[in-house]
């Protein structure tokens, strides 16, 4: 099994654990304390995207969340042989997208609860910074190889 899906599988399993933790401690809405001054737990049910733009259009997210797991499993056999910053990147990608179609899929909405105390930001989960590292780094990618095929 290639270091990308071990990834993926990773970061699915830790997101499915602490969305079980979530439902199964906190009530909707609910908060508990998490790092003082970093974040705390605070539990919402999440029907759209970030920012809670396109509620309700779970179709859409289906569509489009399987089209990128189709094609991350392509970028992981066309680039088996590649180096493992750009494995683990497919990996994060993979496992977040993963992980949000498993919550649309089961329940209809994606379960989100850690919220910043710092700053005000969407409320979000495990995938959601599996994702947004993947894309960071995916960028990093691009921005230091000449040949963007040999990433996308």
């Amino acid at each position: 099994m290639t270091i990308a899906y071990l990834v993926a599988l990773l970061m699915v399993l830790v997101d499915q654990i602490i969305k079980k933790w979530t439902t199964s401690s906190l009530q909707l809405h609910e908060s508990r304390s998490g790092i003082d001054g970093l974040f705390d737990f605070y539990y919402i049910r999440n029907e759209g995207a970030g920012w809670g733009i396109l509620q309700g259009r779970m179709w859409f997210f289906y569509v489009v969340t399987f089209v990128i797991i189709v094609y991350l499993i392509y970028l992981i056999y066309k680039h088996r042989q590649g180096s493992l910053f750009l494995k683990c990147t497919y990996g994060l990608l993979l496992g977040g997208a993963i992980g949000n179609l498993i919550d649309r899929i089961i329940n209809g909405y994606v379960i989100d609860m850690f919220r910043l105390t710092f700053m005000n930001f969407p409320i979000f989960n495990v995938a959601d910074m599996a994702l947004s590292i993947g894309v960071v780094l995916l960028i990093i990618q691009v921005l230091m190889t000449e040949d963007t095929e040999g990433v996308l």
